[in-house]
């Protein structure tokens, strides 16, 4: 599998997925007149990965999102949860350390998908 690079719009995140370092960043302003469209391809992608390999971390690095890309978040981090006896899924939930909305998110996303978030804060 190739590398997948997604660059950042004004409304759309960067998403980088390196299959060989096994990691999936996205980071960025997540607004997207089709949030479905826009993860559709990225979820593609992570199934396809899944059925090989056995570990994953996960960087989400957002500013902002909206209701709907909240619910294809949620819909890969519920993929991602599926099997973890049998495989290591990391995410790391990134955000500011005093954006308790974002904070507030992670928490939500992290107690829907019964998986769990590691917090990095920056200042």
């Amino acid at each position: 599998m190739k590398k997948i690079l997604i660059e950042s719009t004004m409304s759309s995140p960067e998403v980088v997925f390196n299959f060989g370092a096994n990691t999936l960043s996205i980071k960025g302003v997540c607004t997207p007149e089709n949030p479905k469209l826009f993860f559709d391809p990225i979820i593609a992608a992570y199934e396809e990965y899944k059925q090989t390999h056995d570990n994953i971390t996960i960087d989400i690095f957002l500013d902002y999102f909206n209701t709907g890309s909240s619910k294809c978040l949620l819909n890969l981090f519920i993929k991602a949860a599926a099997n973890t006896d049998v495989n290591t899924t990391t995410i790391n939930w990134i955000t500011d350390s005093e954006d308790s909305e974002l904070i507030e998110s992670g928490q939500m996303l992290e107690e829907i998908s019964k998986l769990k978030f590691n917090y990095v804060f920056i200042n």
